[in-house]
């Protein structure tokens, strides 16, 4: 399968899960509107759930580069580590827009790709941890895991990106002082 072709079925299958949720999603829909044949679609992905799982990859992929860039930016390491937050929350807002399905496609991603997500927090502390010792802190790897922990609970509290980048600087902001 080509890149290109695999690229517009991953495009497709996100769409049609934005618009109907994984368990009402059909391959035949994301064949259809990836314009491959069914028998197409099946040879790559044999089944709903790992297609769902090669979407979440995709996406995990684009907020760790979302991530990286931030990080990399200019600023405080409290500037770095707010800017890398919003983008990910951002990027997030941005593939599920305003689906209604938004919680239980974040749930079956938690469900079937429980690794990816260790694996780009685990990624994210450790880069938070880096960049803080490098300011010369010695509680980096520490403050990084506390960070990340009160960021992901502050989010349950403030579910709109909008108010949660709003009082984002102040919270890490106050951690890192």
């Amino acid at each position: 399968m080509t890149p290109d072709r695999d690229q517009r079925i991953l495009e497709a299958a996100s769409e049609v899960f934005t618009r109907h949720g994984l368990r009402a999603a059909r391959m035949e829909a994301i064949a259809r509107e990836a314009g491959v044949a069914k028998a197409t679609l099946y040879s790559r992905y044999p089944d709903k759930e790992t297609l769902f799982k090669a979407v979440s990859a995709a996406a995990v992929a684009s907020f760790r580069a979302a991530y990286a860039q931030a990080l990399d930016q200019p600023g405080t390491p409290s500037q770095r580590v707010v800017g890398a937050i919003t983008a990910k929350y951002q990027a997030i807002a941005r593939l599920l827009g305003d689906s209604p399905h938004g919680q239980e496609i974040l749930a079956e991603h938690m469900r079937l790709c429980p690794e990816e997500h260790q694996a780009l927090t685990g990624w994210f502390n450790a880069e938070i941890a880096r960049m803080l010792a490098a300011e010369g802190r010695a509680d980096a790897e520490e403050l990084a895991r506390v960070v990340t922990a009160a960021v992901d609970g502050v989010k349950q509290a403030f579910p709109r990106v909008e108010d949660f980048t709003r009082i984002l600087p102040g919270v890490v902001g106050k951690l890192l002082a």
